[in-house]
């Protein structure tokens, strides 16, 4: 298909706007000067301001009318920030529970209605899958999926997946928001996530969530087993894995594995 039946314009006209105004943050940009540069008459242009501006990603100096940069932009580049330093934070804590555990462990991060990859360590059991760096799986049904989403109320739900269905993969799968929200709240007061035979027949995986100094949940960590290996362990891994959570959620909210507040020098 041509890029030019791909590119939704308004979005893209939106995003040009916002580069030029992040591009000249020491300049007064009027919307004179904006509708200019992007060519468009002065009601549409003012239009995308207000929508950005709605969204904190650009702010208009009070008293005047002109355009800056938004605070909503530090947010946007503390996530991502926070998702490339986590594999640094994390990757010793996923070499522990692989030795501990003997199972696959992965470290993954929430991507619209996916959970992404972004570090794993092999362990040395025997498994039918193995997940690599940059694999995607489902949220709704995986142990890793289920962390990342647990705190998401009923409506919440409906509106990350809003108009899709949740395809079957196994038996066992939840193919209800219903039974989902179900789910997410005992994962939410067990402090963990499991899949039984949920995604792949004969693969159990147990996760964690992994929680910022805000109190957000901005990652999971788990293992993947098979059947046998994963049920029979399935309190040892569970506090395995809970203890290495506790300890990289204690560093991202500044304190140290030992619960003492880190110095800032």
């Amino acid at each position: 298909m041509k890029e030019e039946y791909t590119v939704i314009q308004s979005v893209d006209r939106a995003l040009l706007l916002l580069e030029y105004i992040v591009a000249h943050p020491e300049r007064k940009l009027t919307l004179t000067e904006l509708a200019e540069v992007m060519d468009l008459d002065k009601s549409s242009v003012f239009r995308i301001l207000t929508t950005l501006s709605r969204h904190g990603l650009v702010r208009q100096e009070e008293g005047k009318k002109l355009y800056k940069p938004g605070f909503g932009i530090f947010g946007l580049a503390s996530s991502l920030y926070e998702q490339l330093k986590l594999p640094v934070v994390v990757s010793p804590y996923l070499r522990e529970i692989a030795r501990k555990t003997q199972e696959n462990a992965h470290l993954a991060v929430k991507s619209g209605t996916q959970a992404v990859f972004i570090d794993r360590e092999q362990g040395t059991n025997r498994i039918l899958t193995n997940t690599n760096i940059g694999d995607t799986e489902e949220l709704y049904c995986t142990a890793v999926g289920k962390c990342l989403i647990s705190d998401y109320s009923r409506d919440e739900l409906e509106i990350l997946f809003a108009g899709q269905t949740l395809p079957r993969f196994t038996e066992r799968t939840i193919t209800d928001l219903d039974s989902l929200s179900k789910e997410l709240g005992e994962v939410k007061a067990k402090g963990y996530g499991l899949d039984n035979e949920e995604y792949e027949p004969n693969v159990v995986c147990l996760a964690c969530p992994i929680i910022n100094y805000q109190g957000k949940i901005v990652a999971a960590i788990g293992i993947s087993g098979t059947k046998d290996s994963g049920l029979r362990d399935l309190e040892r891994n569970i506090g395995i894995i809970r203890e290495a959570a506790t300890a990289i959620n204690k560093l991202l909210s500044g304190t140290d594995p030992t619960g003492e507040t880190a110095s800032s020098g």
